[in-house]
């Protein structure tokens, strides 16, 4: 699947009759399901199909492509905002590859942490660390999730991760997230291509969150591609700032020791991650000036335990290299043990060089 990836996100040609046709039949199943989720989207707008209003707000962050667009800090970011604003905030998510089975599982309530990866899913248990005094609940029906937080926890703000094509709850704001580089993929939707929905999808959104806008090119590009479709959608501005190193610790009752982002510029280290996107972290190493002397992606959501931390650490051996660097995403999988070499995972934050008035305005209703 890595291999078909770059053809599927259109960072390469299709070699030879093989992925050429592949990529035909592919891209015509995408335009099936983009044409079944259209009908869905419909059916819903003039109420053929019920949806739940719950009791608080409910914000929902989404993408119109397969991953990598930056929710889980978006809703990091939210949450922390609501938070110091004295609100009693959940954050529900599907729990896309956790283990437990449940209807309905409560990752973190306002006291803390309860479950782990990879029991729970990684994401969930990510933001629960982040951000102590959220509750972190999973579960496939949304409208389950939501009523077990504000009826058992008092929650009196819901945020949705994940939540643009899950229509059969109502939200007070639908924030739409659209990675910078690429807005739209390639155009093509699933298998085809990156896209869940046809791009005409923008339209259900209250505004758009230009993700990785550090580029002003890109930023200007990707902007005239918004507008161009829903010209007076509100468009903000958000960057993916590192922030600092944080050190897998030995034992699972220690803290994480933390590093300045220059702490590990003086040796060479093997960086690998399990994301949508293994480019996007690659791009973030090089802008710290990191010495990456072996980058190794895995897909995403990677189970990483203690045999393949042992391989790496071998590798790296191998090399003479002296730490290991990954995500947070990664990291919150990872076992604490006594590793012959330092594993470092590097935290990123959201952050708005200027925040829009209009997103702004709707914090403030809320």
């Amino acid at each position: 699947m890595i291999s078909l990836l770059p053809l599927l996100e259109g960072s390469r040609l299709p070699k030879g009759i093989g992925e050429r046709l592949l990529l035909t039949v592919l891209r015509g199943v995408g335009q099936l399901y983009g044409v079944i989720q259209a009908i869905r989207a419909y059916g819903y707008s003039v109420g053929l199909f019920s949806r739940y209003t719950a009791a608080c707000p409910v914000i929902s962050v989404g993408n119109l492509t397969a991953g990598g667009t930056g929710k889980t800090p978006m809703v990091l970011w939210l949450a922390e905002t609501f938070q110091k604003k004295g609100r009693r905030v959940a954050v529900v998510s599907r729990g896309y590859r956790q283990q437990t089975q449940a209807q309905v599982t409560v990752v973190a309530d306002p006291n803390g942490l309860l479950l782990k990866a990879p029991e729970a899913a990684d994401e969930a248990v990510l933001i629960a660390q982040k951000r102590p005094g959220v509750t972190v609940i999973t579960g496939p029906q949304r409208k389950k999730t939501i009523a077990r937080a504000i009826q058992q926890f008092g929650c009196d703000l819901i945020i949705m991760d994940d939540g643009f094509q899950h229509l059969q709850v109502n939200r007070q704001l639908n924030l739409l997230l659209l990675d910078c580089q690429a807005p739209f993929g390639n155009g093509h939707l699933l298998p085809g291509g990156m896209l869940r929905e046809f791009p005409s999808a923008l339209e259900r959104c209250d505004g758009v969150i230009l993700t990785r806008a550090d580029n002003h090119k890109a930023r200007q590009k990707a902007q005239e591609q918004i507008q161009k479709r829903s010209p007076d959608k509100p468009i903000c501005h958000a960057l993916h700032q590192p922030s600092h190193w944080l050190e897998i610790p030995p034992s699972p009752d220690e803290k994480p020791k933390v590093l300045p982002l220059d702490g590990l510029n003086h040796k060479p280290v093997l960086a690998f991650c399990g994301i949508a996107k293994p480019e996007t972290f690659q791009q973030t190493l090089q802008s710290l000036s990191l010495n990456v002397a072996v980058f190794q992606p895995f897909p995403d959501h990677h189970p990483f335990d203690e045999k393949s931390l042992e391989l790496l650490i071998e590798r790296a051996e191998r090399d003479q290299i002296k730490a290991l660097v990954c995500t947070e995403k990664d990291a919150v999988k990872i076992p604490s043990l006594p590793y012959r070499l330092p594993i470092y995972a590097l935290s990123l934050e959201l952050t708005f060089p200027a925040l829009s008035p209009w997103l702004q305005e709707q914090i403030d209703h809320l």
